[in-house]
């Protein structure tokens, strides 16, 4: 059986349907390629309905409705966790407040938010940015990038020897490779580091 009535490449109806689910519940994802190496063909509802079960099309069905709902933009969805209704918004940011016509509840346009009670748009997005701002200055401060992947690593105790999930393993403190360390001495460290040495002796 082929996944699109494009190609021909042949793939058993069982590993078809767990393909689907992955894309569909675990990545949710409605564009969908042929499995096959370099084919590029996408399936169409069609292909769908032709090779998937019940549950995966309704799946389908209901995250290509919400792919094309986010190409309206001024479209929002309500953010009441009991509704799951939306509406096109005509006031735009000059009117931002959105009220859902199934539930009541109000919304802001602009921010995409629960309407943010005892606040204009601009002390919400100055409230925003002060605490994104403070979050920022956080993760700079309590934590250091992995030299070998990039990643961000939080310290919670022990010593400067840290080692990534990456395999990286480096100094807390300068951030100098600790295989070096290791193999080297402490002349290794970055010679601003507190705990760099002219001698070979380990820490």
């Amino acid at each position: 059986m082929s996944l699109t009535t494009r190609c021909d490449h042949k793939i058993c109806r069982d590993c078809i349907n767990q393909y689907i689910n992955k894309q569909l519940n675990e990545k949710g994802i409605v564009k969908i390629e042929c499995l096959a190496n370099h084919c590029n063909f996408l399936m169409e509802y069609e292909d769908m309905k032709r090779v998937a079960s019940k549950d995966l099309i309704e799946r389908y069905e209901y995250l290509s409705f919400r792919e094309a709902i986010r190409q309206i933009p001024d479209f929002r969805w309500c953010h009441n966790q009991n509704c799951g209704s939306g509406q096109e918004h005509l006031g735009e940011d000059i009117s931002p407040i959105m009220i859902c016509i199934a539930c009541g509840q109000m919304n802001c346009f602009t921010h995409d938010v629960i309407w943010h009670d005892g606040r204009t748009c601009t002390e919400y997005e100055a409230e925003k940015n002060t605490i994104e701002g403070a979050t920022r200055d956080t993760i700079e401060r309590e934590t250091k990038t992995c030299p070998g992947c990039g990643i961000r690593i939080y310290k919670y105790g022990g010593c400067t020897h840290m080692t990534c999930k990456c395999g990286h393993q480096f100094c807390w403190l300068c951030c100098a490779d600790y295989k070096n360390i290791i193999d080297y001495g402490n002349n290794y460290h970055e010679i601003t580091c507190e705990l760099y040495s002219k001698s070979a002796y380990l820490i």
